[in-house]
């Protein structure tokens, strides 16, 4: 199938440069008369297309029953348990949910620009905006799902309204269905290991209704029948007996979501109200128990790149897409957070033990009161949730008679109720929306004019009070609920687990230096279970800044960074870089980021994700494990000024996780100070919005491309080149806009 896949991309790859160049010769420079998005062969995915479900139901719709609302939140079994607390609404699912930024995905300025740049590429290249779509499906899936992401007077983002903005909302994940329902039932997807890997006792202690194997073959029933919905672009079945027709189809990645139109909320419990019945259906779901899931939103690449051949064909001919016949992965590379986990040891059978701090506790059991668990055995690490969901001791909702996980549950003994904190590293974004919390009482004033006040809702499409920031607040929350949300707080912890998560992530290890020589040799360790960093490339970086001291004196720094103009030293593509002193060193294989290329824009590395082909750079340190032989199949392997490199990093390195670096610094050195610094976003990234909206500074495309100043289309985004310079200007010293130091090694004389 590997081979397959590289011969079929490579024939996409070859005909969407000739069809991207005769594309731009004939572009309008206008918008003109889009096509909805469900019928444009462009950006049309596979899965549930637009008006295919009635609307989702409002995330504020479960806090009275999972955000402690109504006070029933059992706490004398943990006193009993000895665990040390008598609080657990640090676990309460909905304010876990209301911090994150999957819960404000629709609230990211950072997005809004990014998108707004992305729109004027679209009209570049294609004559419409019509790839923006790739944004507003991930961010605002309701509002995209109701229809208010298709043609040229909403994908500016303007119809989307109320519950649009809470983003990745509960309603959304939990009507999420397995496209490859049967493979999963029948255990041939992620394994038929029932009572280790899935946690399925499927105990004759429980009614036969409320066992695993039982509510597993209720969920495939229920997938069998609504599986008819979802037909190819053709409008020919989607499936066939019910697995994808095209065998080749092996993941949804990219925002390829299905969603189930009825509303039964699929969990990864087949437990739940036996003994009551629930305000909402249940289903008992693999599918959100697994890895595969989290391909959906964090395996993304771009749709237009590989559909481009088809750009004249219309609903009903016959064509198969390539978004069709081929997974995310094989298209394009945006980000592969997902396929560096798939190639990862954690996503072998059983999994493996964590690195570092990154190691839940063993054995089982025996933990401190902030400790985690995984479902496996040994404590082994298997999925993405294990980390970024990971499960604490604690109960799902304020049903009194609901099992306290795990110890009250026969049918999975080993699953603890997860933490829906979602976290990943964006604690700079986390940290600003926190700053303009409507329940903050120290508000960040200049945050609040550019994000919230008069100016912003007359200039900007985002309005970050819609939804549950409004709808939980008074007067509209019913003021008897003894314990009332607190968006701030729910924040404000996001960051703080966020901290918590960059300082486990890596570690300098082997840290060793020679003073009659200069040589320094360590190793910057990944403990996560993808590439340090991952995510969308907007900009963001980790990079190790050296100091080498005798005494008091600085003898060099490699990687200095200047925190008055807020960016990197000797950056030659950086106007605002400033020079290096005498002493001081800048060393690229030392920052670890993704840079694109893009032969649309002539650029060896740029920004414009929308117009990007290929990637420049990417030595971002993999984890352990790592299968390199399978990675440039995923567009996941090293890349180095645009070339793949596949030994870049040796076997040892591929095997450990971690990047071995070797030095010569100045000899006679008394201290060396090796810090490991990630940044959210770049000041470089930050001025390339800028300058791209504006249509001033360092632009990377012809004149007639920057219309984002003169369309109507964006008179509610053209101003957020400027805004997002301010933001960042006025946040660039809050963690993650600022280096965050996430690790540290120091060698002394002995």
């Amino acid at each position: 199938m590997c081979r397959v896949i590289r011969l079929l991309l490579l024939c996409s790859l070859l005909s969407m440069t000739i069809s991207v160049s005769g594309v731009l010769a004939a572009a309008a420079p206008a918008i003109r008369n889009s096509l909805p998005v469900r019928d444009d062969p462009l950006v049309r995915m596979p899965g549930t297309q637009p008006g295919q479900v009635p609307t989702l139901q409002s995330s504020t719709t479960c806090y009275p029953c999972h955000g402690s609302g109504l006070a029933t939140w059992d706490k004398v079994k943990p006193n009993q348990d000895l665990r040390g607390r008598t609080d657990y609404t640090e676990y309460d699912i909905f304010k876990a949910w209301q911090g994150s930024m999957m819960g404000n995905s629709a609230r990211d300025p950072l997005m809004f620009a990014c998108f707004t740049v992305a729109a004027q590429d679209s009209i570049y290249a294609l004559g419409n905006p019509n790839a923006v779509d790739i944004c507003l499906r991930c961010h605002f899936p309701k509002g995209w799902l109701d229809g208010r992401s298709s043609g040229d007077g909403q994908l500016n983002a303007s119809a989307m309204t109320g519950e649009d903005y809470d983003g990745i909302q509960c309603s959304f994940c939990h009507r999420l269905n397995d496209p490859f329902y049967k493979s999963t039932y029948e255990g041939k997807r992620e394994g038929d290991k029932w009572t280790t890997y899935w946690d399925e006792q499927n105990s004759t202690k429980n009614p036969p209704e409320y066992r695993s194997q039982n509510r597993a073959y209720e969920t495939y029933l229920a997938d069998m029948l609504i599986s008819p919905m979802i037909k190819l672009f053709s409008g020919g079945p989607f499936y066939l007996n019910n697995i994808p027709a095209n065998l080749l189809y092996t993941e949804n990645g990219g925002g390829q979501y299905f969603v189930s139109p009825t509303d039964e909320r699929r969990g990864t419990f087949a437990d739940v109200f036996v003994n009551d019945p629930p305000d909402h259906p249940t289903l008992y779901s693999r599918y959100h128990k697994g890895k595969f899931i989290c391909a959906t939103c964090h395996d993304v690449s771009n749709p237009v790149m590989a559909n481009m051949t088809f750009k004249s064909s219309r609903p009903g001919q016959k064509v198969l897409l390539t978004t069709e016949k081929l997974p995310a992965f094989a298209w394009s590379h945006v980000e592969r957070t997902y396929s560096e986990f798939r190639l990862s040891a954690y996503n072998n059978e059983g999994g493996a033990a964590g690195k570092g701090n990154f190691h839940p506790n063993t054995p089982k059991w025996q933990f401190p009161v902030n400790g985690w668990e995984t479902d496996q055995p040994g404590n082994k690490i298997t999925k993405c949730q294990d980390c970024h969901m990971c499960s604490r001791w604690s109960v799902g909702s304020n049903d009194l008679i609901g099992p306290v996980r795990p110890q009250d549950s026969k049918e999975h003994p080993d699953t603890w109720t997860p933490c829906h904190a979602l976290t990943g590293g964006n604690v700079w974004m986390t940290s600003i929306l926190a700053s303009i919390a409507p329940d903050n009482p120290q508000k960040n004033p200049l945050n609040m004019e550019l994000l919230v006040g008069p100016v912003q809702v007359d200039q900007l499409t985002m309005d970050v009070m819609q939804g549950s920031w409004t709808t939980l607040r008074p007067p509209n929350i019913d003021p008897n609920l003894p314990n009332q949300p607190n968006i701030f707080a729910a924040l404000d912890l996001a960051a703080t687990r966020i901290r918590g998560v960059l300082l486990n992530a890596s570690n300098i290890t082997d840290l060793k230096y020679l003073p009659t020589t200069g040589g320094l040799t360590f190793r910057v360790q990944n403990n996560s279970g993808h590439k340090l960093i991952s995510g969308f490339p907007e900009g963001r970086r980790m990079f190790v800044n050296i100091k080498v001291y005798n005494g008091a004196t600085l003898l060099q720094e490699i990687n200095p960074y200047d925190y008055t103009v807020g960016t990197l030293k000797g950056l030659s593509d950086s106007a605002s870089s400033p020079p290096l002193g005498s002493n001081e060193i800048h060393s690229d294989p030392l920052v670890y980021e993704v840079k694109l290329g893009s032969t649309i824009t002539n650029e060896l590395k740029t920004f414009h994700f929308a117009l990007a082909t290929h990637r420049y750079k990417d030595n971002r340190i993999p984890p352990q494990g790592f299968n390199i032989a399978g990675a440039a199949v995923r567009q996941s392997e090293p890349v180095w000024e645009g070339k793949s490199v596949p030994n870049y990093f040796t076997a040892a390195e591929y095997a450990g996780g971690y990047d071995e670096v070797n030095l010569t610094v100045p000899k006679g050195a008394t201290t060396i100070e090796v810090n490991l610094y990630y940044q959210t976003t770049s000041r470089e990234y930050i001025e390339f919005l800028r300058d791209e909206i504006n249509g001033t500074g360092k632009l990377t495309l012809p004149p007639s491309a920057y219309v984002a100043q003169s369309d109507s289309f964006f008179t509610k985004l053209k101003a957020w080149g400027n805004t997002i310079f301010r933001l960042w200007d006025n946040n660039r010293n809050v963690d993650g806009g600022k280096p965050f130091l996430m690790t540290q090694g120091v060698w002394r004389t002995p």
